[in-house]
């Protein structure tokens, strides 16, 4: 607890001090010299439980302390000093909500009893005081969270808490971050967002990493004044550069009638929106720029399918990743739609370069899809070309078009039940002259190849799926699970359950 010393007096002041250190008093102890520059130090709102003020002083009073005290922050607790031939004048701090009395000079039983009755009183406060916050906050959660008549819970939210939503203007802002900065930094929060904001808010903490803003007043919301107040908290979290984060301003609205329909709003932009981005969406002003920024991605689309088209692995590597730039600085661009783009992309490259079977198409959809954010999609992006520049590295100008396309049936077929008679067919060429031709041309057998090919997929998907071990020796090729171990313990000195566990 933090208590407030307030006396002209230098000498009572440190007399106090001494008495709270030698009774192991738990106070974090502050100081003024006056009336004046203890109202002035409550009024920064710094966190004051106790008032301890003396009565006779320069600038201010303590007795015109205490009423104003009072009226700033009733939790205060105060306590009146004055010398017994003031305590007359100092009855009169009764109006100010004074809770006792100390008397000059101080006997110690009676400093003991006062404060230890002033502690308690705080004690039970705070007590209460978490109570009805946590369970305001349980409301408000509500409010987001629950099919509940919506109006039945804001007529708790007035009654119990003074927080009155029914024909108000409103506004949503969702923060969120890559961190769990919310668990950790929720008072430092609110202090931010307080200082900035101008007007009624509510912090409805959804999850350690995710908290809405919900601004509510009975006058106009200017969203002009809010855009400089969200810069202003935007630059604010972002000063230390320990975390990024991705702020989304809704549009304004009046009333609890139209509560869920905007929600729902900025929930959907939330949704259509790679997850942290670094900077601010205003949602009233994605939907003028959408049409520009479409026609732009079909251009972008355009050209990388030409650079496809022309086998320019380099060029589509590049013109990809200025588009995820592009993203990046735009924010709020459609995640859905830039996702399916990217895919549409993808498969082009798969069937272009030869590597494309259903498996790794919807294994790739998959990782691109469930991908919320840009960081995510890169390294999905950046693991299939970097494939095809390998392959492009493999294939030398004296490799036999025969071999290539044999390398090209197994990437692509190494899950179905082939072997060299299959492969040998589907090049039109004799299985002993297929042998022969492989051999020398790369120095392995084809069969080695292949089982290479089939390990490599089974311990990359033992590495990064939840697939069960069974349904990994069937994705690779192997229908007998026994065989599928001992063949897998061959390779690796281990089962494949023993290789997962490691």
């Amino acid at each position: 607890m933090r208590i407030l010393l307030v006396d002209d007096e230098k000498i009572e002041r440190e007399g106090i001090k001494f008495l709270i250190n030698k009774f192991n008093m738990p106070l974090i102890v502050e100081e003024a010299s006056n009336g004046k520059k203890a109202w002035e130090y409550i009024e920064k709102e710094n966190n004051v439980d106790i008032l301890l003020t003396d009565v006779k002083m320069p600038h201010m009073d303590g007795l015109e302390l205490a009423k104003k005290v009072n009226l700033f922050n009733p939790n205060i607790v105060i306590i009146i000093f004055s010398a017994y031939s003031e305590f007359d004048y100092a009855k009169k701090a009764c109006q100010a909500n004074a809770v006792n009395y100390l008397l000059k000079p101080i006997e110690l039983d009676e400093f003991q009893d006062v404060m230890n009755h002033v502690m308690d009183i705080c004690e039970k406060r705070k007590q209460q005081e978490l109570l009805k916050e946590s369970d305001k906050k349980l409301w408000l959660f509500r409010l987001i969270n629950t099919k509940d008549a919506i109006f039945e819970i804001a007529d708790i939210l007035h009654y119990k808490y003074d927080i009155n939503l029914e024909n108000k203007n409103m506004c949503f802002i969702s923060i969120e971050t890559c961190g769990n900065y919310f668990e950790q930094n929720g008072e430092e929060f609110e202090i931010i967002v307080r200082s900035n904001i101008g007007q009624n808010f509510e912090i409805i903490n959804l999850y350690p990493n995710l908290s809405y803003v919900l601004l509510y007043s009975s006058e106009n919301i200017d969203m002009e004044e809010i855009e400089n107040s969200i810069r202003k908290i935007y630059s604010r979290l972002c000063f230390d550069k320990k975390e990024k984060f991705s702020i989304i301003v809704g549009t304004k609205f009046l009333g609890i009638k139209n509560f869920r329909n905007k929600l729902q709003e900025l929930e959907n932009t939330l949704k259509d929106t790679f997850s942290y981005f670094s900077g601010i969406i205003y949602t009233s002003k994605t939907d003028a720029k959408s049409t520009g920024i479409m026609e732009e991605q079909f251009q972008l689309k355009e050209s990388v399918m030409k650079s496809i088209k022309d086998k320019n692995i380099i060029a589509v590597k590049e013109q990809l990743f200025l588009y995820l730039k592009r993203l990046e600085d735009e924010k709020s661009s459609s995640a859905f739609f830039a996702k399916y783009l990217i895919l549409d992309i993808v498969k082009a490259i798969y069937q272009e370069f030869g590597t494309y079977n259903e498996t790794m198409i919807v294994n790739t959809a998959n990782d691109i899809m469930n991908s919320n954010d840009l960081k995510k999609v890169s390294e999905v992006l950046i693991k299939i070309l970097e494939e095809i520049i390998e392959i492009d590295k493999e294939i030398l100008p004296d490799t036999s078009l025969a071999i290539v396309e044999i390398k090209k049936i197994v990437k692509n077929e190494y899950m179905n039940d082939i072997g060299l008679e299959e492969i040998a067919d589907k090049v039109c060429l004799t299985s002993s002259y297929v042998s022969f031709i492989f051999k020398k041309e790369t120095g392995n057998t084809l069969i080695k190849y292949l089982t290479d090919y089939r390990m490599k997929q089974a311990k990359e998907l033992l590495e990064n799926s939840n697939m069960k071990i069974v349904d990994i020796g069937k994705a690779c090729g192997y229908s007998n699970q026994s065989y599928f171990n001992k063949l897998f313990k061959n390779y690796y000195g281990m089962t494949p359950k023993q290789y997962r566990e490691q």
